[in-house]
């Protein structure tokens, strides 16, 4: 197969396993610190144009691309950090240059919304003089949040709410200053649309197809008037303790959907599950669940049917060294970006797992606004009246928004299920309705 070619910002990206592989081979070449922060501030720019101004006939295809996009960050974050970091005695420079960068003149201070997850994982690595620096910077970025959300707390007074969705002056303007230079076609191209949409497949109506077809969980399956929380992409050192801290304290449970290489590694046919046992162990001994979401994160899609199933077989080989037989494991997987083809779902029913997707998706990958985050969920919640709601776990504003996500659909009288091993319970043992 001829790889797939992209540019950005004039790096030569070839095929979309290479593309996530990237920052990983730009981290021992030392890369620019400037350099790097203005490719997360792109990103977040073309996440929001995408979001925000797609026509109906290009959602699907920009949704994918954001996603795409916000994986990407969530790489070139990690990388920033390293590059801030990489030399003691150079710290306090990169540190200039790296907050320097969203006060440069062709950004706003809106822009270093983009930057706060980097600050925050380099706070308590920061020399004193910095980490104060940092400590008032977030401030003031928490506070433009808090600005740009309050409009969305005066939204949740109305049960059920209204229809629309209120938006900050300020903030409606920063999205249409962004417009006026991008556009979702623009984008869209820059980053080739061959990488984001795969060809459709042609039909395989095979009984491993049909039946992976019949057993998958959209949302709409659930009972009127539930929800359950699923969360993807972790386990997190930060995020994932921080958003079981949320669910505990609410009594609410979740199913989480990992990634593989962030449990451990798989080496002639044995896992060795560490990175994220002790997370993992928590996760179980509070009665959460968990799922597979593939080994790398890539769009099995533009797979072969071998790579494929290495994606699932390693990561459920993880899965079953961290989580012990019961009901800590869902036998379920969660296609990334949602993208499944007959060969996909072929690979997942021969692992005898269900494809879970979703029917409420939070846009936390997106929106860097937590009010923005919540207002969203509660109002798919309500039109569609049920449903399976997407978050990830590994970043903050996604434990920022889950506090008021969950109390606002209490309010509003939705009831959560959890996983028993079995099936899915609704959480009050008085209404133990079951879903087959």
């Amino acid at each position: 197969m001829t790889p797939l070619v992209t540019v950005w910002r004039g790096r030569v990206l070839r095929g979309f396993v290479a593309a996530l592989a990237l920052p990983m081979c730009e981290a021992a070449a030392g890369a620019d610190v400037d350099a790097t922060a203005r490719e997360i501030i792109d990103a977040q720019q073309r996440i929001l144009v995408l979001r925000d101004f797609a026509a109906p006939t290009e959602r699907a295809e920009a949704r994918r691309a954001g996603q795409y996009l916000f994986f990407r960050s969530q790489h070139l974050s990690r990388l920033l950090v390293q590059e801030v970091l990489q030399m003691q005695g150079e710290v306090p420079q990169r540190y200039r240059q790296l907050v320097a960068v969203p006060e440069a003149p062709d950004y706003t201070v809106e822009d270093g919304l983009a930057l706060r997850g980097t600050l925050e994982a380099l706070l308590p690595k920061l020399p004193g003089d910095q980490r104060r620096d940092a400590t008032r910077r977030l401030a003031a970025l928490a506070q433009l949040r808090k600005e740009m959300g309050d409009d969305f707390g005066i939204a949740f007074q109305q049960v059920p709410l209204r229809g629309g969705r209120p938006v900050a002056m300020r903030w409606a303007a920063y999205l249409q200053r962004l417009n006026s230079h991008l556009s979702v076609k623009q984008i869209l191209a820059e980053l080739d649309q061959e990488l984001i949409a795969a060809p459709p497949m042609p039909a395989d109506d095979t009984e491993a197809v049909v039946r992976a077809r019949v057993l998958e969980w959209n949302g709409e399956e659930l009972p009127q008037g539930t929800v359950l929380l699923t969360f993807d992409d972790g386990p997190h050192a930060v995020f994932t303790p921080a958003v079981l801290d949320i669910l505990k304290s609410h009594g609410v449970h979740a199913i989480f959907f990992q990634v593989g290489r962030n449990l451990g590694e798989v080496r002639d046919g044995l896992a060795s599950a560490e990175r994220g046992r002790d997370i993992d162990a928590r996760l179980i001994s509070e009665g959460h669940a968990v799922g597979n979401h593939s080994f790398t994160h890539p769009l099995l899609t533009k797979l072969d049917s071998k790579s494929v199933e290495r994606e699932i077989g390693d990561t459920q080989l993880l899965i079953e060294a961290a989580v012990p037989q019961g009901a800590g494991r869902t036998g379920g997987f969660r296609p990334p970006y949602g993208a499944r083809d007959d060969k996909v779902l072929a690979e997942i029913e021969s692992h005898h797992l269900r494809s879970i997707v979703w029917n409420i998706d939070s846009e936390d990958w997106a929106d860097p606004l937590p009010e923005s985050i919540a207002h969203r969920v509660v109002q798919e919640a309500e039109r569609n009246g049920r449903g399976i709601v997407l978050m990830h776990d590994i970043h903050a504003r996604t434990a920022d928004a889950l506090p008021r996500v969950i109390s606002e659909l209490k309010k509003r009288g939705f009831r959560f299920l959890r996983w028993d091993g079995q099936q899915l319970v609704v959480e009050s043992p008085a209404a133990a309705q079951r879903l087959e």
